[in-house]
């Protein structure tokens, strides 16, 4: 048997084990794209600042050059003498390169651009794009000596330079061209770090939103779950309440047709078993679409006044001769009997919510006992009371009392007719009008159930009088 249980179980919670998986997939799934996104978003956004300071970077370089050998300038396509002393490591193609190998500090450069760790070419060109002089930052940098280099802005190594070309000018015209080309050594050195950063950050993103995605994901089917048990233990439980009756029906109708010698009398006992099955199973299938209705009942605005002491006093009115009949004495006590109390409900089931808590009261209470209905409210709740001294419910059931088919006393319940639906009923009822339902009890002590319903107003008294039926519970 519990081989059995275990692999109902398994197979009830497989579906929702797939779901939470699909779920958790999906979750996953976007959360990496988004991830994904705005890694390579910030990785755009890095390049592309990265790339604007290079740039800027070789204008500033190129502008500091400019300034440096304008003195030089004075023939286009033509530096003279003077160029090597303003430009100590400039190299002219008519005289070749000066001997001095001073530091790139003494280009006074390093004040305007940082060059420490940067590879830099520079050439000027004549306005027939003719070299007429070279320039290469650091000194030992030969890249910018290879015959090919300038033709692929590629060294030996591989490692690639962005050109840029600036034009100089002098009082007659155009000089010239200065071409300046950088090494993206470091760039791409930055950019990897950049790049391995990101998927080491996305990475460790993704497997923290996956197993947020599996917790998010129980959570939220969770809920689902449980009432999806709780339709099929309601499915079941129905099945039985459905099935009793039933079974009678047809016990007692097959015994009906198989007998040959049926007299009046046994027909009519037989009839009368058959009525008496067939209200239990008219009121459980109404109790049933009553509940339907009520859990798809999402309006709750639309609710009108409804003045609770007229409503208690009809139930007083149509519960007097049941509890008469069943040797109870009934009490009605209004804690204000100068206002009318009122409240935004549907009266009708409002009235069913309280005729259940009635009902129970008046068939749990043994003969010469009593039930007491009160009223009384505050600023802002009208206070609804049930109390008998009745049998009680033990602390075990009182958890239990609004589950829709529990029966405290299953024997009793079913020899009177009870499904176990009205306190189920009474509680969505009053959950539906935002109020709440409490139950204090002990066993052999009798019961009290409390409704707190939203007060609209408590106005005075105009053509209504009320109805004490004992001095006892006088105000």
């Amino acid at each position: 048997m519990p081989n059995n249980f275990s692999q109902n179980h398994s197979s009830q919670n497989k579906p929702f084990r797939l779901s939470r998986r699909r779920l958790a997939a999906w979750y996953t799934g976007i959360m990496t794209l988004i991830l994904m996104s705005c890694g390579f978003a910030i990785h755009r956004v890095v390049i592309h600042a990265r790339w604007l300071n290079l740039v800027q970077e070789m204008q500033q370089l190129a502008i500091h050059l400019e300034n440096r050998i304008e003195p030089a300038l004075k023939q286009p396509g033509q530096l003279d003498a003077t160029a090597q002393r303003l430009l100590p490591e400039l190299c002219l193609n008519s005289t070749g390169c000066s001997q001095s190998l001073n530091p790139p500090e003494s280009l006074g450069i390093k004040p305007f651009s940082n060059l420490e760790g940067k590879d830099y070419c520079i050439r000027f060109l004549d306005r027939y794009k003719r070299a007429v002089a070279s320039l290469q930052f650091p000194v030992t940098n030969l890249a910018c000596q290879e015959p090919q280099f300038w033709q692929t802005l590629k060294d030996s190594r591989g490692e690639q330079y962005h050109s840029q070309r600036f034009p100089l000018h002098i009082s007659g015209g155009s000089w010239g061209t200065l071409q300046v080309a950088r090494s993206l050594n470091d760039l791409d050195l930055y950019l990897a770090w950049i790049e391995l950063a990101l998927i080491t950050m996305i990475g460790l993103g993704i497997c923290s939103v996956g197993l947020a995605s599996w917790w998010l994901a129980g959570l939220a089917m969770r809920p689902i779950e449980q009432s999806y048990q709780q339709m099929q233990q309601f499915t079941a439980d129905a099945a039985h309440e459905l099935r009793t009756p039933l079974a009678a029906l047809q016990a007692i109708v097959q015994t009906a047709l198989r007998s040959t010698d049926l007299t009046p009398e046994d027909a009519k006992g037989a009839f009368q078993i058959l009525n008496r099955q067939n209200h239990r199973l008219t009121r459980l299938v109404q109790d049933l679409l009553i509940l339907s209705q009520l859990d798809q009942q999402t309006d709750r605005q639309n609710f009108a006044p409804c003045c609770l002491n007229q409503l208690i006093q009809d139930l007083v009115d149509e519960f007097a001769a049941l509890a008469l009949a069943a040797q109870i004495t009934l009490y009605f006590a209004i804690a204000d009997k100068e206002n009318l109390v009122q409240v935004a409900a549907d009266s009708e089931q409002l009235y069913r919510a309280i005729a259940n808590l009635l009902s129970n009261a008046i068939r749990y209470t043994p003969a010469q006992g009593e039930v007491t209905i009160r009223l009384n409210h505050n600023h802002s709740q009208a206070m609804i009371q049930v109390e008998d001294t009745g049998i009680g419910i033990s602390a075990i059931e009182q958890s239990q009392i609004f589950n829709r088919f529990y029966r405290v006393d299953q024997g009793r319940s079913h020899h009177q007719g009870g499904a176990g639906l009205g306190l189920s009923i009474t509680k969505t009822i009053i959950q539906n009008h935002r109020g709440s339902l409490s139950l204090i009890s002990e066993l052999g002590q009798g019961s009290q159930f409390t409704i707190l319903l939203p007060l609209v107003s408590a106005k005075p008294l105009k053509g209504w009088k009320f109805r004490e039926n004992s001095d006892r519970l006088s105000n």
